[in-house]
C-alpha cells in the first residue's frame, strides 16, 4: 500500500523490507522497495539507493518477476544517469549474475532436454503449463520437466530488458557490448535458435536507431 503525505527515508524502507523478508513476506518486501524506487520525491541518489536496488533485484530473481525488475531499472536509470552511472552498471551486472546462476542450477537439476524447449516467448509458457496441470489439460509429469524453461525465459527477458535500457547511450556503451556478448553466449549455451534470431533483430534495430540519431544531428 502506498504511503502518501510524507517522504519515507530510504534506510527505513530498506530495514522494513528486510523485516518482511525475515518472516517470509517476499512480495511485501518487493512492493515496499519498488514503491520507494518509483517515488519521484527521491531525486538525489545515495549509496543506500544502490543497496535498495540490489535487494529489489534479488527479490525479482527469487520471485522470477522480470517485468517489475524492468520497471525498477528504468526508474533507477533516470535517478543515476547524470550522477552515478557506475551504480546502474553495478545493479545490472548483479541482476544478470543472479539470473545466470539460477539458469545454470536449473539446467543441472532439470530432466528437460534443451531441444525440447521451444520459443521462450511462446504462449506455452511455464505459467500456462501450471494452469493446465490444475485443469487436467496436461500431465504432472510434463510439468515436472519444466524446471529449466522458466529460468531460461527469465534470463532471456533480463538480457533484452538491459539491452533496451542501455541502447544508444555512450555513457554505458561498454556494458551494452558486454551484455550483447553475454546474450549471444546464452543462445549458444542453451541452443536458443529462435532467441538468436530475435537478438540479431533487436541489435539491428538499435543500430538503425543510432544511425538515425546521428543523421538527424548533422
Amino acid at each position: 500500500m502506498a504511503t502518501y503525505g510524507r517522504v519515507q527515508r530510504p534506510e527505513a524502507v530498506l530495514q522494513r523490507a528486510e523485516e518482511f523478508i525475515s518472516v517470509g513476506k517476499d512480495n511485501d518486501a518487493l512492493n515496499a522497495l519498488h514503491e520507494i524506487i518509483r517515488d519521484r520525491r527521491h531525486k538525489q541518489w545515495s549509496p543506500t539507493h544502490e543497496l535498495i536496488m540490489s535487494r529489489h533485484l534479488e527479490l525479482c530473481v527469487k520471485l522470477r518477476n522480470a517485468s517489475i525488475a524492468k520497471d525498477a531499472l528504468y526508474q533507477y536509470k533516470a535517478l543515476t544517469q547524470q550522477v552515478a552511472v557506475s551504480s546502474l552498471e553495478n545493479v545490472m551486472k548483479h541482476l544478470l549474475r543472479l539470473a545466470e546462476s539460477k539458469a545454470e542450477t536449473a539446467q543441472k537439476e532439470s530432466i528437460e532436454k534443451l531441444e525440447e524447449i521451444d520459443d521462450l516467448d511462446s504462449s506455452d509458457a511455464p505459467e500456462a503449463l501450471l494452469l493446465s496441470v490444475v485443469s487436467g489439460a496436461v500431465s504432472q509429469d510434463r510439468m515436472d520437466r519444466t524446471v529449466l524453461s522458466p529460468w531460461l525465459r527469465f534470463l532471456w527477458d533480463s538480457y533484452r530488458n538491459c539491452l533496451d535500457l542501455l541502447r544508444n547511450n555512450s555513457l554505458v556503451e561498454n556494458l551494452y557490448h558486454q551484455i550483447a556478448r553475454q546474450s549471444f553466449s546464452f543462445c549458444i549455451k542453451y541452443q536458443r535458435r529462435n532467441e538468436f534470431r530475435k537478438l540479431c533483430d533487436l541489435l539491428r534495430l538499435h543500430l538503425s536507431q543510432l544511425q538515425k540519431n546521428i543523421h538527424s544531428h548533422r
